[in-house]
């Protein structure tokens, strides 16, 4: 009696401890696509914008109105690809086809990659679920816009952070916090409210609403000008000092396709607007600046 206990636990444990290793191999896999495909064309491949906040919408809500595509044990992996027309930074007003991987990888309905994005639901009661997250957050290279020379790059880093959701058959209302490891960007809060408004056949419509905060460090990281940036700026930008606040609230459209059991083409119209300090940055509302920006998008993914 005593060894077979021992030898079930044993069983048990082995088969955790892969699941785990199994999960980091994916997840390891995933930010290899990611980190390959962007640093030589910065041009074409950025995914450290509003593109990802997008298409992270819009995989959640595809799973509105398609949750029969989900198994609720084993794993559930879709893959794709998108194009989609974004600004060269949050704030710019020049607009570039850009190229994303679209990954979306569950396990057991409580591990989940989305795009760079991985959670863990480590409460889950009904429709409403919370946990840690972990976020590859991409940079911003000078090269990416010529307003930016001079300026200190942003690096890609890890954020840490924790979320919350809540979803119904046809709605979904989530927020989370996090906070770079870099000392120097700081943290974020984002909500994110969606409803599967219109269904017929094979097609389906989905709108939503995204918001962000920003802490004093992030808003300075990404929209200030210090002493240095100023000197060093090729196109002569002021010092401007930036403060935490409420910085963006975007409208989302989303329409998709089933062309069958396990191909889905996607497409997003996005248009979103910077607020308080984000919107009076010289970076904004420069001559190559805009509070107003917008994102077009297409993809096509296949559940594996």
């Amino acid at each position: 009696m005593g060894y077979w206990f021992f030898e079930k636990i044993a069983n048990k444990t082995q088969f955790y401890l892969m699941t785990v290793r199994r999960l980091l191999n994916i997840f390891a896999i995933a930010i290899t696509m990611l980190l390959t495909a962007a640093p030589a064309a910065h041009a074409q491949f950025n995914i450290g914008d509003r593109f990802d906040a997008a298409v992270e919408f819009m995989q959640q809500g595809i799973d509105l109105i398609w949750p029969g595509d989900l198994r609720e044990s084993g794993f559930n992996t879709k893959l794709g690809i998108g194009i989609g027309l974004t600004p060269d930074y949050i704030g710019s007003d020049n607009y570039r086809l850009r190229v994303i991987p679209i990954i979306d990888i569950r396990y057991k309905e409580r591990w989940r990659l989305n795009g760079s994005l991985l959670t863990y639901a480590a409460l889950k009661n009904g429709p409403f679920e919370a946990g840690p997250l972990l976020n590859l957050r991409f940079g911003r290279p000078e090269s990416r816009n010529r307003i930016l020379r001079g300026l200190r790059e942003i690096d890609t880093t890890f954020e840490v952070g924790a979320f919350a959701r809540y979803q119904t058959k046809s709605g979904l209302v989530s927020i989370d916090y996090r906070h770079a490891t870099s000392e120097d960007l700081g943290g974020s809060v984002r909500f994110t409210a969606g409803h599967g408004f219109y269904k017929t056949g094979n097609f389906v419509a989905i709108a939503g609403v995204r918001g962000r905060w920003l802490t004093r460090k992030s808003t300075q990281r990404q929209f200030g000008v210090t002493a240095q940036d100023a000197e060093q700026s090729e196109a002569g930008l002021p010092v401007f000092t930036a403060s935490s606040g409420f910085s963006e609230l975007s409208g989302n459209l989303v329409g998709a396709y089933r062309l069958n059991e396990r191909v889905r083409v996607l497409s997003l119209v996005s248009v979103g607007r910077l607020f308080g300090d984000a919107k009076d940055s010289p970076l904004v509302s420069g001559a190559t600046g805009s509070p107003t920006q917008f994102i077009v998008g297409f993809g096509i993914t296949r559940q594996f």
